[in-house]
């Protein structure tokens, strides 16, 4: 019974890290759009967080979800938000200015295998050999997507490579800290309550937030605050506690495919032959690890 139990929580949580990974492969593209009417990267980390709010909130009341923090909870979370959500949106979207996008793509993901040596060398957790060999699978369909990604500024890459690692710290911090106890809600919601402000403070010291906006760009800028802000943290935040910090990082490499086949299927954008093979390439690894993780284990391991 225990055991049954145990093979629908991993199924439900490798669910909920593909429709994840679909929300955050999508967004780019509709962000891109509010970008046309004067968003821009920090005006998108703020619109994202603070929009999705009011949902939250309804959502937990109406679930009855309690929103009450403990002194234990409360810095972790300010920690994880400023230092994991926050700084990794700020040193992806800062790195555009120095590289390009390919470039910055690829260095970013790299965060699995962050997570995955993070959590074998420092949390001892068992080394499977499918998972590995899943994420040398998505890692290789990843780099199929990033043409061009050659050459770039030492600043641009030391920031690009500093968000996979501030990403791949806030994964493992939800698994591993006092926030695997809280709601995937609940935890989402105060994400958002730290971020907003400090994107807000962020962004007018620098002068890089712009709230004069077309309609559009508004309209787009809330579609991602849903997707993102809204469905993706929070079934990210699910499958993590679900199937572990390692697996959901493996699984989230599916973004960049859906995102390319967004592209292929609704903007009408090309396919090289390479990329198909990048697809096949990202789908197995997906299917690997999901199948393995799917696999009866003993109770005291976590897939």
């Amino acid at each position: 019974m225990v055991e049954k139990m145990q093979q629908k929580d991993k199924l439900v949580g490798i669910s909920a890290a593909l429709i994840a990974a679909l929300m955050f492969g999508i967004s780019p593209a509709i962000a891109k759009l509010a970008y046309e009417g004067g968003s821009n990267g920090m005006t998108m980390t703020f619109t994202r967080a603070f929009m999705s709010l009011p949902f939250l909130f309804l959502i937990a009341r109406r679930q009855k979800i309690s929103l009450k923090l403990t002194k234990q909870e409360l810095p972790i979370l300010i920690i994880v938000s400023i230092f994991g959500n926050f700084t990794t949106t700020l040193m992806l979207y800062s790195s555009f200015s120095y590289i390009n996008v390919g470039m910055a793509s690829v260095l970013h993901y790299f965060f699995p295998v962050f997570v995955v040596l993070v959590s074998i060398l420092f949390f001892k957790e068992q080394t499977r050999w499918w998972k590995l060999f899943s994420l040398l699978l998505g890692f290789g369909g990843v780099l199929t997507f990033m043409g061009g990604a050659r050459g770039g500024d030492l600043t641009g890459i030391l920031l690009a490579v500093g968000s996979a690692i501030s990403y791949a710290a806030m994964l493992i911090s939800v698994e591993r800290t006092t926030l695997s106890r809280l709601h995937c809600i609940k935890l989402t919601f105060y994400t958002n309550l730290i971020v907003s402000p400090v994107a807000f403070i962020v962004g007018l010291a620098g002068n890089t937030i712009n709230l004069q906006m077309t309609t559009e760009a508004w309209i787009y800028s809330f579609v991602v605050s849903l997707m993102v802000g809204v469905v993706g943290f929070t079934l990210l935040n699910y499958a993590i506690v679900k199937i572990g910090a390692s697996s959901t990082s493996v699984i989230s490499m599916a973004e960049p495919l859906s995102g390319v086949l967004f592209g292929f299927l609704i903007l009408g954008e090309k396919l090289t032959l390479l990329n198909w093979l990048g697809c096949i390439l990202i789908m197995a690894g997906v299917a690997m690890i999901s199948l393995f993780s799917l696999k009866k284990v003993p109770l005291s391991n976590r897939a």
